[in-house]
């Protein structure tokens, strides 16, 4: 990520309130994710959903420090949903809700809108894996990181499931 797009944010503290959903992370389109058609191409999308993860790592205490401990996240499965076009320079502003988590595993979906419009523009769902680097094989969540984690899903428990979650892509045919 460059640094005119790099976005820092704080690693939640105990006590400290927390958004429902998360909301930190904004960016604007650039000339780069500009495809043939005139608005943002596909693998833009997973990019700006790539960079909101990172943030969403950063506020839960995954930083530079514990990936060079050992310990990260793997992403084992994506579903973007692509609802609007982007096109350039807009702004735009992704939300992410804490789905589930348990001691290996984190579920979220992050929200893409037009900041000017407030028009939802995609979604992306994820299922990641807590991996330890060295062994490169999966492992439990440190302790502080699910405490984070445990905080976000108390606060996102209140949020209703986005209808999109756990859709099954396939062809419907009419009888």
């Amino acid at each position: 990520m460059t640094e005119a797009l790099r976005q820092q944010v704080n690693a939640w503290q105990v006590g400290e309130k927390i958004n429902a959903p998360l909301d930190v992370y904004r960016c604007k389109v650039i000339q780069e994710w500009v495809d043939y058609n005139d608005h943002m191409t596909e693998a833009a999308y997973l990019t700006v959903f790539g960079w909101a993860s990172d943030v969403l790592f950063q506020f839960i205490g995954v930083d530079d420090g514990y990936r060079s401990a050992g310990s990260s996240f793997y992403t084992v499965e994506t579903h973007i949903i692509y609802e609007r076009e982007a096109a350039l320079n807009d702004s735009l502003k992704v939300t992410t809700q804490i789905l589930d988590f348990d001691a290996k595993r984190l579920h979220f979906n992050h929200e893409m809108f037009n900041v000017a419009t407030s028009q939802r523009l995609s979604t992306c769902e994820q299922m990641l894996v807590h991996v330890d680097s060295t062994a490169a094989k999966a492992s439990a969540i440190k302790p502080s990181v699910s405490l984070a984690l445990e905080a976000v899903l108390a606060s996102h428990r209140s949020l209703p499931t986005p209808p999109e979650v756990g859709r099954i892509m396939k062809i419907k045919r009419k009888n």
